[in-house]
Formats: C-alpha cells, sequence, structure tokens
C-alpha cells in the first residue's frame, strides 16, 4: 500500500483524488520513481492532472538526485544511480536496525555551491518567501556508504541517547525530535551561522530521519513551498525549518547576525471560502432536477411528520449538496438552517448525518471503529506530557482527567481521552479579520472551543452567548461546537451539539463529537478557529478523510505519527 509520505506528496501535489488509487497499486516512496510513462496514464487517465504529477516528480527527482535539467517533462525513468539506492534500501530492510552503518542515505547537497539567481534559500525570517526557486540548487554527490545523520548522532552524546530511544522505543517523542532538530541545525550553521539552507538540503536532511527513525515521517520535519497559482499555494514548514527560523532569530536578537534581510510575505492563510471538500466536490457539477422543486418547497415549509421530512430529505440530497458545494451560491450556516426548518428540530441532527453518509460513504462509523483502538495511546502521550512539562495549571488539569482512566467506565475514559486532545497537539495562531491583531489561543481555549464543559443547563445560554461576543471582538463567527453538561466529567448527563442557535441533545461523548465533525464538513465550514488543529487531526486520524484545503500542520503530522494512526 501506498506510504504515508506519498500520500503527503499527493497532497501537497494537488492530487488528492489519487491516494486510494495508489494504495491500491502499492505505489511507495521506493516505486515512486520508478514509474514510466505508461505506467502514469494507467495510474492517472487525465491528462491535466498527468502532466501536474509528472512536472512534479521531474522537481522532486531534482532534489533526491541533484538534477538541474527539468527541460524533458516526459524524462522521468530513474538514473541508474537512484535505481541502485533504492534497489539498496529495499535490501536493507531486512538487516539488523541496530546496524545503522548500512542505512543509505540520498545524495547530499553542497549548500556552499550557489548562486543568488539559481538558489533557494531559506532566509533569515519567521517565514519563507513564496517567490523562491525549490528545485534549482547546484549540488554534489556523496558517497553512500553511510548517512552524515549517523556519524553527527554517534559524535555526540545527545545523539547516542536519541539513538538509544530509538532502539527502545521505535519513535521519538516531541522532546527527543526537537532535540534531533536542533543537532542538524547546529550543525548545518557550526561553520557559518549566516549560511543560507536550501530548500533540497532540509528536504534531504528529513528524508534521512526516516532511514534512521522508521516511523518518523519526511512531512513531520519538512514540507517544501509549492504553487499552482491562486488559492493553491503551500508554504514551506516542518520542524527543521522552524528550529532554523528560530535559531537564526536568537542569532539576530544577540547580534551575531546582521538584521538587514529581505521582505518576505506568506502563503499560509485562512482556507479558500470558495473550496469544498472532496466528498462534496462531486456534488458541485450536478445539474439540479426540476423534479425535485416540490420536494425543496415542501422542506422550506414543513418539518411534520418526520417520515416525510427524510423521505423529502433524501430525494433532495444531490441539490441540496450541489448548492452548497456550489462556488457561487454556497450558503452560510444560518441561511441553511433558516431555509430548512427540520434541521432546528430536536432530531434535525439525523439529516445532517444522512447527508454525510451520501457524501462520505466510506467514513460513516470511522470514530467509532477507532477511538478505542487509539485511546490507550492518547492516556500515554497525556502522561509524558505531564512528566515533561513545566506547566503547573495544564499538569495539575491533565492529572485531574487521567484519574479517571482507572474508572471501570468507558464513558468517562472517552470524555477523557478527548478533552486530552487540546494539550497533547497544542494550539495555533490567528489574525483578526477586522484587524491585524494576532490572537493566539490558550490549550483551555482550544478545549472549549472544542469542547465546553458546564455544570450545570442554566450555564448553557450564558456560556454560548459569551463565546459568541468573545468570537465576534476577533472578526469570527460561532462555529459548530459541543457542551457538556454535568457536576464533574465522571457525571456528566448531557451533551449538546451547538449548531448556531440550535441545540442538539445526544447520549454519549462520541456520539457527540461524531455529529458535530459531520455537520462541519455537511456544512461545508470552517473549523471553530480555537480547536481546528484538534479537528484536523480527527479528520486524518479518525475518519482518515482528506480535503482540497487540508493545511499541513507539523503538529498534527506528529501526533498522527505518535499515536500511529495514519490513512
Amino acid at each position: 500500500m501506498a506510504d504515508n509520505d506519498v500520500v503527503d506528496f499527493l497532497k501537497a501535489w494537488d492530487l488528492v483524488k489519487y491516494i486510494d488509487i495508489f494504495r491500491d497499486n502499492e505505489i511507495d516512496m521506493k516505486t515512486l520513481l520508478l514509474l514510466t510513462e505508461d505506467m502514469i496514464k494507467e495510474l492517472v487517465p487525465v491528462i491535466g492532472h498527468r502532466a501536474r504529477l509528472i512536472s512534479n516528480l521531474q522537481e522532486w527527482k531534482a532534489i533526491v538526485q541533484g538534477a538541474t535539467d527539468l527541460h524533458n517533462p516526459l524524462d522521468i525513468e530513474p538514473r541508474d544511480n537512484i535505481g541502485s539506492i533504492l534497489l539498496e534500501l529495499t535490501q536493507t530492510d531486512t538487516t539488523n536496525s541496530k546496524d545503522y552503518q548500512h542505512i543509505i542515505p540520498f545524495t547530499s547537497v553542497d549548500t556552499t555551491a550557489s548562486t543568488p539567481s539559481s538558489t533557494l534559500q531559506v532566509e533569515t525570517t519567521e517565514e519563507v518567501s513564496d517567490d523562491f526557486d525549490v528545485f534549482s540548487t547546484n549540488v554534489s554527490q556523496k558517497s553512500y556508504e553511510n548517512t552524515e545523520l549517523i556519524d553527527l548522532l554517534q559524535s555526540a552524546n545527545e545523539g547516542k541517547a536519541l539513538l538509544a530511544t530509538y532502539q527502545k522505543k521505535g519513535l521519538l517523542d516531541s522532546i527527543g525530535r526537537r532535540r534531533l532538530c536542533n543537532l542538524i541545525i547546529n550543525r548545518e550553521l557550526r561553520d557559518d551561522v549566516n549560511k543560507r539552507v536550501p530548500s533540497s538540503r532540509l528536504h534531504e536532511l528529513a528524508y534521512q530521519i526516516t532511514l534512521v527513525f522508521s516511523q518518523e515521517r519526511t512531512a513531520v520535519y519538512f514540507i517544501p513551498y509549492l504553487s499552482y497559482g491562486p488559492g493553491l499555494k503551500r508554504a514551506a514548514k516542518g520542524k527543521l525549518l522552524d528550529c532554523l527560523n528560530n535559531r537564526r532569530r536568537d542569532y539576530r536578537k544577540s547580534g551575531i547576525i546582521n538584521t538587514s534581510r529581505r521582505s518576505s510575505t506568506s502563503s499560509s492563510g485562512p482556507s479558500s471560502p470558495t473550496e469544498v471538500s472532496s466528498g462534496l466536490n462531486r456534488f458541485a457539477t450536478i445539474n439540479p432536477q426540476e423534479d425535485v422543486e416540490e420536494n425543496l418547497k415542501w422542506l422550506r415549509n414543513s418539518s411534520d411528520p418526520w417520515k416525510l421530512v427524510e423521505e423529502n430529505w433524501d430525494k433532495t440530497v444531490h441539490i441540496r449538496l450541489n448548492k452548497i458545494a456550489s462556488k457561487d451560491d454556497g450558503q452560510s450556516i444560518v441561511q441553511y438552517m433558516t431555509e430548512y426548518p427540520a434541521l432546528k428540530k430536536p432530531t434535525g441532527y439525523l439529516l445532517f448525518l444522512k447527508d454525510f453518509d451520501t457524501a462520505f460513504p466510506n467514513s460513516s462509523d470511522k470514530l467509532y471503529q477507532n477511538l478505542p483502538l487509539y485511546k490507550r495511546r492518547i492516556f500515554e502521550l497525556a502522561g509524558e506530557k505531564i512528566r515533561k512539562s513545566k506547566e503547573l495549571d495544564t499538569n495539575e488539569l491533565l492529572n485531574s482527567y487521567l484519574q479517571f482512566d482507572v474508572v471501570d467506565k468507558e464513558e468517562t475514559s472517552n470524555i477523557v481521552a478527548f478533552l486530552c486532545l487540546p494539550f497533547i497537539i497544542g494550539v495555533n495562531s490567528t489574525r483578526a479579520k477586522k484587524s491585524k491583531a494576532l490572537w493566539r489561543p490558550s490549550k483551555l481555549e482550544a478545549r472549549d472551543g472544542f469542547i465546553t464543559h458546564v455544570k450545570s443547563d442554566a450555564e448553557i445560554l450564558e456560556t454560548v452567548t459569551r463565546r459568541r461576543e468573545k468570537l465576534r471582538t476577533f472578526g469570527q463567527t460561532l462555529q459548530p461546537f459541543i457542551v457538556i453538561v454535568g457536576p464533574t466529567i465522571n457525571e456528566i448527563s448531557s451533551y449538546l451539539v451547538i449548531v448556531d442557535n440550535t441545540y442538539y441533545r445526544l447520549n454519549t461523548i462520541i456520539a457527540a463529537v461524531d455529529c458535530c465533525f459531520k455537520v462541519i464538513l455537511t456544512l461545508n465550514a470552517e473549523y471553530p478557529t480555537e480547536s481546528a488543529l484538534i479537528w484536523c487531526f480527527i479528520q486524518k486520524g479518525f475518519y482518515n478523510i482528506t480535503t482540497p484545503w487540508d493545511k499541513n500542520f507539523t503538529v498534527v503530522n506528529a501526533l498522527l505519527s505518535d499515536i500511529n494512526c495514519l490513512p
């Protein structure tokens, strides 16, 4: 089956629809470079998509081979040296995992041989400029006898400790990843703090990490900048890049580096409101059927009897999803809820579930299936967070959650698992829409934007109103979220999904999370700002769903790897 780096590449290249095809044909990183023109025609029949794949394969091959001639778009056959590398990699899989000397690297990049006009440069800013050339770097080959990363790790006590951690656990934790990146970046800047590190170099280092630590993912450490025009730009990111930027920022503050620099812009930003999920996208091109107009009129004016509601809802599913998916006629949550009054009834959420099953037929029960598999690992990561964190308030709160893990009550342990996620995954910053103010939610705000716990029903309205007003000050709107009611998390009596002014009552926490997620995707809505990382993790890790607007959050990729719930 296709490995996770191949999936990451297809997402970055805007070829999400072919992920399953690559999986079915067992295309992995070792065979990706071996694809011939005829093979690609079978995998990708659409000419435009095929041209995009060939172009990106050429650019990526330039990194791993050190190629500089990208002018022949159909010359995708790997060179002899790459084929031999792939063969050696295959043979390496059967060797003793402790024998690090046999790990084979990709070609090494000569970062000193570069010219200002042709070299991609990672600038001394917190973000990478959009206008650099990702793949035009002068390179030189090195021996394949062993990786320089292994040499680096074995030359330092901290590196030896990381290797020991790998042998014992098989996977680095967040602190281990940070230490590894620090070792690598310190080595890169050791001789010249002003040295500019090309994207191809970071890509090579990220790949070498996956050779040494086999359960790590290249995407966690580096994803190059990609652009296919407006709305299809991906900023360079990853732990190696973050570490490099942080180190340069420290050097600038201390005066070691000259503060003059080129201005840079960021291509990362809020998702385009005109993009739709892969499940809804196929409905955007369906022509509305005139014979369901009467059914739509009935739904706009009636909400009883429920049997007729469901019948008319099923008959109009294509035209409704077509309207949601339309770039021109897309509706807001308020407009959609108002148009169909049945959605405001206590059982209205069942209609959203119906639509989700139509749009994403293979993901209906994924949360129920996957949470029991990964719940124990979530508790372990929360425990590690307590042991390693110096945030006393966070540790105290996590301890209060984890004490219920020993309680023989599955519902409570499910609640605890979800409540731990905000503290494991962290938070991200956002800019207010009406001003330039930067809002970085706290972990408590991230938790409440996901699941808010109140002690009585009397607090619900005030909580929702206060949250709505707070979001308004940042130019945000109230997106669907969850409220649980009870004196303690071991005594929860109600589970509510808040959709505008409608409250849906569910019976369990997993049903509430499942409902909230499906409402958001069915409405083609944005995730709540504070909890976007959590929902992104749930989408990718539990539901195995990809969408055109997916962002490659480094912390999400890292958590997916930590919990081993990779799609």
